[in-house]
């Protein structure tokens, strides 16, 4: 695990110490040394994690003859049996860490190389030969890469703020990138909130030579390779998945530091836990949040589970107070108004309890709920489906009405779904299928729209999905959406904060292609969720784990960001008058929404508002920290951004850490 940087200029020469400087703005990602390479048209830049070969897997890297290099962030699994094959083929090695496979792999491979590759990476590859620079992430986006380009200059970096810290760049907001943070809730991939950065997406490679770019996809969700094969259902399905899961758990085992896993008490980190200690027989700590005085806590079931397997538990106490001041340097990390991930700032404190204990790697479940159909909305849609079967489509509005009920909904959504329920066939056929967000993106799209002094773009477009079943057509959204620029970020961006790396075994290369065979009553059977994994962890968890509702990760928006102790930073940012500082937002109209959220705890239309709320503060944030970033020579913007880093750093630490 690292942090990648590195600029390609095809008509110039590069000044290799920008690339020092970009390197040193993500330090927090790599704290363990750091290393660059020049040559006359091109540099690169690492900071590292120490994991795999922590004595000699030092970066850039590069082949036999020199021809050939190499910066990586990630972790490739099967580098050992990659290595064998490559030896076998007369290649030579001077270490044995896993980043110096891939030079040698593009020797036998060209481009084709990373379909080879069994892990979690984002990579840049210089060809000196070819005078090639080759760009490329894994499958699912779990390890970030941004680059922005310029004619015949290319910088990347695995945080756009080190893209910023090469002076090479200008610092302006995108309006699309705004358009779809308050739509869909975060960028869209290509897209980011900032005008000339581009995110690559995940399962995609991108080469720049002289004559310009190409980029092709290597990967797409869900897209079976022999689609008349009939899918996988009953015990045979369910022990596959088993074996798959465990060797998926097994491998992101590391050999050289410990290990923990991110423990929620729900059953997706639970069964990481389970399948780690009692059938991979692994030491391991778990660490997880505890929500002070909150309903939202489920500190009651990481105990459970813990002391099931016989495993020390950690946790990180998270009040209001606290939360707020982590806030800002939450949003420095995501360099986006990414609410959500606002509202996931107490994975920043678990983080770095992580980290005081000594580990480097832990285990998250991020993943399962989009892999698996974890939330209710699919099964909202797979009771909608069976009754246009039945035809008693005329009943779905009144189905979904109750349903929201009976889920716990705040009052008010039952309208706003029969609403949506009333538009399915519109959005099936904007979009080829109904996406799983659409009664939020919807909600958000309509709340925001009032306040915005000027329009804004239409959100960006999605993919249409692959051939496949209904429910696999609607989880395609989730990896174009939600998963990349929702889920994993917060796990990338607040573990790499404080030099952790999180894993992610739902997301294994092997686990995503065996849940694409699997018939979709293996993931909703009569009502139950994620049904094979509940059946193969079923004899080592505790009961009330695998019968336990879905419950997402949450913190209290209203009571604690808007109107709580330490919720000034709400006065600061969505205030009349600090509205009207930033000249995008209505100041009368943002005001009356943020009160709206305030008064109305509990509805629907409270709900919304707190998001919006949070949205706007998220947005101002963001771009107070990053406005003092314009370009300028490598040392003065360096200078800057490390004295923004550092006030946000500064943060007082929490007093209670209980085990």
């Amino acid at each position: 695990m690292c942090g990648i940087t590195g600029i390609v200029d095809f008509r110039s020469a590069v000044d290799p110490t920008r690339v020092s400087v970009m390197s040193s703005a993500q330090r927090h990602r790599g704290p363990d040394g750091a290393g660059t390479w020049h040559d006359r048209h091109v540099a690169f830049g690492s900071q590292r994690l120490a994991i795999v070969d922590v004595a000699h897997g030092t970066q850039p890297t590069a082949n036999e003859d020199d021809t050939v290099h190499v910066v990586f962030n990630g972790e490739i699994y099967n580098h050992k049996q990659l290595r064998r094959a490559l030896a076998q083929r007369g290649h030579t090695f001077l270490s044995h860490s896993d980043v110096e496979v891939i030079p040698h792999l593009y020797e036998e491979y060209g481009t084709d190389f990373v379909e080879k590759l069994d892990g979690d990476f984002a990579i840049a590859l210089w060809d000196t030969q070819s005078e090639r620079l080759v760009l490329t992430r894994d499958r699912v986006g779990v390890k970030p890469l941004f680059y922005h380009r310029d004619g015949a200059r290319v910088v990347f970096a695995s945080e756009i703020k080190a893209i910023f810290a090469s002076g090479l760049c200008d610092v302006a907001m995108d309006p699309q990138g705004l358009s779809d943070c308050f739509f869909y809730g975060h960028p869209i991939a290509p897209g980011t909130f900032w005008s000339g950065v581009t995110e690559l997406q995940p399962g995609t490679i991108v080469t720049f030579d002289r004559d310009g770019l190409n980029q092709r996809r290597y990967f797409t969700p869900f897209l079976r390779p022999d689609p008349d094969k009939p899918l996988l259902s009953g015990r045979a399905a369910i022990e596959l998945f088993d074996h798959t899961f465990t060797e998926a758990v097994r491998k992101r085992l590391p050999d050289e530091v410990q290990a923990g896993v991110a423990l929620s008490g729900g059953l997706d980190s639970s069964a990481i836990a389970a399948v780690a200690a009692a059938r991979c027989n692994a030491p391991l700590t778990t660490a997880s949040v505890k929500l002070t005085g909150e309903d939202l806590d489920e500190t009651d079931m990481s105990r459970l589970v813990a002391r099931s397997l016989g495993v020390s538990n950690v946790e990180a106490e998270m009040t209001g107070a606290r939360a707020c001041e982590l806030l800002p340097l939450s949003l420095w990390h995501f360099e986006s108004p990414f609410w959500y991930g606002a509202v996931a700032t107490p994975f920043l404190d678990l983080t770095r309890v992580a980290r005081d204990l000594g580990l480097k790697v832990a285990m998250s479940g991020d993943g399962s709920d989009e892999l698996l159909a974890g939330y209710d909305f699919y099964r909202l849609m797979k009771l909608s489906s069976q009754l246009e079967t039945l035809r008693l489509g005329r009943l779905q509005p009144a189905v979904w009405q109750s349903a929201t009920k009976i889920l716990g909904a705040p009052s008010g959504l039952d309208s706003h779904i029969v609403s949506v329920a009333s538009r399915l066939g519109q959005y099936g056929q904007q979009y080829g299928e109904v996406p799983p967000w659409i009664y939020l993106w919807s909600a958000l799209g309509d709340a925001a729209k009032p306040i915005l002094r000027e329009g804004l773009p239409a959100p960006s477009q999605l993919p249409a999905p692959p051939p496949h079943d209904k429910l696999r057509r609607q989880l395609h959204f989730e990896f174009f959406t939600r998963l990349p620029s929702w889920v994993l970020p917060i796990s990338d961006r607040l573990g790499m904060a404080h030099g952790i790396e999180v894993r992610v075994p739902y997301l294994d290369r092997d686990v995503i292609d065996v849940c694409a065979e699997l018939a979709p009553g293996m993931l909703l059977h009569r009502g139950t969720e994620k049904y094979v994994l509940k059946r193969a962890t079923a004899d080592i968890l505790p009961k009330p784990i695998t019968r336990r509702r879905k419950k997402p990760f949450m913190t209290p928006v209203g009571a604690w960001y808007l109107s709580g102790p330490g919720s000034d930073i709400a006065h600061d940012h969505l205030s009349r008058a600090s509205v009207e500082r930033y000249g995008i937002f209505d100041p009368a109209l943002t005001e009356k929404i943020w009160r709206t959220a305030v008064d109305r705890t509990g509805t629907w239309e409270g709900t919304a508002s707190e998001w919006v709320s949070l949205a706007v503060m998220s947005t101002h944030m963001v771009l107070d920290q990053f406005r003092s970033l314009k370009t300028g020579t490598a040392n003065d913007t360096s200078e800057r951004l490390g004295n923004a880093c550092c006030s946000y750093h500064r943060q007082p630490s929490p007093t209670g850490v209980s085990a």
